[in-house]
């Protein structure tokens, strides 16, 4: 009786050490994921060239769900190629979703990322479907994709391409990987977030 007890006390120490290594989510994440993910990026290929601007703006801090919301805008030269609001919510204890927007009219926030202020003005009726991703955090305390996910709404990315989001706190950007449809080729992207005082 005594060495199935004592069996059954390494199990428990053996699960106990291998749940305390995958990392659990806490609201303190999504509050470094949002701090991590917003900024102004020049989105580079893989040949380092540079293919978009890129700008997270922080919006609606003042109503009280200051780590939630996010704006969205990039820009290939000075053409606006994509806008979107960003929702970071919780899902459970070891994920969350970042829930993209559309705008009803994308012609009143086009360069409005410079004025964070400006959509204080409005409310979430601005906004119409929306896209659930989810992402989880890694030991390397970045946060990703589970697995490459087909977002049709991306316009700045060919139709029924896959692509798969990891952003990473500890040097301040963000990576993206597109597998064009009906190929197994991936091709790399990353966001480098610039320095501004």
């Amino acid at each position: 009786m005594k060495r199935i007890a004592l069996i059954f006390a390494v199990i428990l120490l053996a699960f106990n050490g291998f749940a305390q290594k995958s990392p659990r989510f806490t609201e303190d994440d999504v509050k470094q994921f949002y701090r991590t993910i917003q900024g102004d990026y020049t989105l580079l290929n893989n040949n380092d060239s540079a293919v978009a601007s890129v700008h997270f703006t922080p919006i609606w801090e003042s109503s009280g769900n200051r780590f939630q919301w996010l704006y969205l805008e990039v820009l290939r030269g000075k053409d606006v190629v994509l806008q979107k609001v960003l929702e970071v919510k919780p899902k459970d204890d070891k994920v969350f979703r970042v829930i993209m927007y559309d705008l009803k009219n994308p012609e009143l926030f086009v360069g409005k990322w410079g004025n964070r202020n400006f959509f204080d003005g409005f409310n979430t009726s601005i906004l119409k479907g929306k896209i659930k991703l989810t992402f989880v955090k890694t030991s390397d305390f970045s946060y990703q994709m589970n697995g490459f996910k087909r977002i049709p709404s991306v316009s700045c990315f060919p139709k029924d391409d896959i692509l798969h989001f990891k952003f990473v706190q500890e040097d301040e950007r963000f990576y993206i990987k597109r597998m064009p449809a009906g190929t197994n080729r991936i091709l790399g992207y990353q966001g480098l977030k610039e320095l501004t005082d």
